[in-house]
């Protein structure tokens, strides 16, 4: 199993977003796939439409009132499970942070996990906290979406430093898959230079091809409750990214696998 988790050192560059949509588009390439929500404020179920701390998940199987099996969301892909923070009271947020980074609470999670899905992303809080750092230590893979703007540039350095100290002393087998570059705006001078400087300066292979683009129809699936695949009867030409974004990530995890083709959207009802 492939344990990836999507990760920056900066809030509001859309990790919530990729993780939803890249996790569907990995199922609808067959992927055994579970997204799993690592971030206690609980955007990822917010995105689905659910309402506030609806549902109970992670939360709940922390302190035993669940077990792991029966909070995994399934979805109509059957491919796909969605696995949210569940019931955290705003007041209690850092004692679910304590009982999550606990021990081996997170690798023991992974570990259940691993017969039952191909691919786990992990959508991580924002920042460089102790739930980011134990994430990196039980993950596999690190993808980190870093936002086209100078303050994000300025500041992946740090997660870069987290990446390599977690490598060299506590989790070797931990890979950086890459940077996407995500909120891109071509009409915006400071954003085309932060994506110039992405791929003249940094080490080749570090920045993804897939680019996401700042784009309104983002705010409109948020406001259905939808990936973007599902938002209509026809997905907009947006939705097309997240697949590239997969091929990216599979190409990544598996270099040499054959390039397959895609069969078209599937129904999907979270």
């Amino acid at each position: 199993m492939h344990a990836i988790a999507v990760a920056s050192q900066k809030g509001g560059v859309g990790k919530t977003t990729i993780s939803l949509n890249l996790g569907l588009a990995l199922a609808r390439a067959g992927h055994r796939t579970l997204i799993t929500e690592l971030d206690a404020q609980g955007s990822l179920g917010l995105s689905l439409g659910l309402p506030d701390r609806a549902r109970p998940g992670i939360a709940e199987v922390l302190t035993g009132a669940e077990a792991l099996e029966n909070v995994l969301t399934r979805t109509r892909d059957p491919q796909l499970s969605v696995l949210t923070v569940g019931r955290v009271d705003p007041t209690t947020v850092s004692g679910f942070e304590d009982a999550l980074t606990r021990g081996p609470v997170i690798p023991n999670l992974l570990g259940k996990l691993g017969q039952e899905f191909d691919i786990v992303l992990l959508d991580c809080p924002a920042g460089l906290g102790k739930v980011i750092t134990r994430a990196l230590e039980s993950a596999t893979h690190v993808l980190s979406p870093l936002q086209a703007e100078p303050l994000a540039l300025r500041s992946v350095g740090q997660l870069l430093a987290l990446i390599e100290r977690i490598r060299a002393d506590k989790n070797p087998r931990l890979n950086l898959l890459g940077i996407v570059l995500s909120m891109f705006d071509r009409q915006t001078p400071a954003s085309l230079e932060v994506a110039e400087t992405l791929w003249t300066k940094f080490p080749p292979g570090l920045i993804l091809d897939t680019i996401v683009p700042r784009d309104e129809t983002f705010l409109e699936a948020s406001l259905r409750g939808a990936p973007l695949l599902l938002m209509q009867r026809r997905p907009p030409p947006l939705a097309r990214i997240f697949d590239q974004l997969a091929n990216d990530v599979i190409d990544r995890l598996q270099p040499d696998r054959a390039s397959e083709e895609d069969d078209g959207p599937i129904p999907l009802l979270v």
